[in-house]
């Protein structure tokens, strides 16, 4: 039941935050981007997920010695590649979200700074080389967008989407 639960409130999150008008704002004219609903919320959800997965499927392995040979554990290499995608691909969504929120601003650097190194190490890991000081930079860089959204008041929860960790 937990599993189905948590995929459904993610899609009805999504959906309320596509609710609304369509109005165009600029600031200074220097930004043409349409109003983000609820990016506060959608902050969290996509930073959340971002963190969670780089930690179960990437961290965490890398730390069990299961990412040492890419064809020793041939699945949880797959994995950690796909996860390194999915983690660029939510950190984008995420900055959006945090570069609409006033009071988000100052997260859009170290979030840069995430999918940069995110980028790197799946970059590594797709030419079959797993880079330790790569997994200890994106996590450091992860620690340092989660220590910034804390101080901007809106701390991160990681989640793997009802997966267990």
């Amino acid at each position: 039941m937990r599993r189905l639960a948590v995929p459904v409130l993610i899609a009805l999150v999504l959906a309320l935050a596509g609710c609304g008008s369509s109005s165009s704002t600029s600031a200074g004219g220097s930004s043409s981007a349409g109003t983000v609903h609820f990016a506060k919320t959608k902050f969290v959800l996509h930073a959340g997920l971002a963190f969670g997965a780089f930690h179960r499927w990437i961290y965490k392995p890398f730390k069990a010695g299961e990412l040492q040979h890419p064809f020793s554990h041939k699945l949880t290499f797959v994995k950690a590649l796909a996860a390194g995608a999915f983690v660029v691909h939510e950190i984008k969504l995420a900055r959006v979200d945090a570069a609409h929120s006033k009071i988000l601003s100052r997260v859009v650097l170290p979030l840069a700074g995430v999918a940069s190194s995110v980028a790197l190490l799946r970059a590594a890991l797709a030419h079959h080389h797993v880079d330790s000081s790569a997994i200890n930079s994106a996590n450091s860089s992860i620690a340092s967008a989660h220590a910034a959204s804390s101080a901007a008041g809106q701390p991160i929860t990681e989640t793997t989407s009802g997966a267990p960790i």
